[in-house]
């Protein structure tokens, strides 16, 4: 199963942290999810890897995907798990 490689930031600290958390944009696989009270409200990724996704997804973001969806969805993880191991099989 892939690793995820994703930071979760609320948005106090990326309004403090703004510069570094744009510097770090500039890595391909960096990935932030903007919370707000603990609830995911977005995805910051840079440019290259907007395009990269454009072309077609890799599996670390069909994972994230996933992910991001049970937390918006509240889904139970047995059934998030088997999904995302049909998911990063594709």
């Amino acid at each position: 199963m892939p690793q995820s490689r994703v930071r979760y930031i609320g948005s106090r600290e990326l309004h403090r942290d703004l510069p570094k958390v744009l510097d770090s944009l500039e890595k391909r696989d960096a990935r932030f999810v903007l919370t707000i009270h603990s609830k995911p409200k977005a995805v910051l990724i840079g440019a290259e890897a907007f395009l990269e996704i454009l072309r077609g997804p890799s599996p670390e973001d069909r994972f994230l995907a996933l992910q991001l969806g049970a937390l918006v969805q509240g889904l139970e993880s047995t059934g998030v798990e088997e999904r995302q191991e049909e998911l990063v099989e594709v």
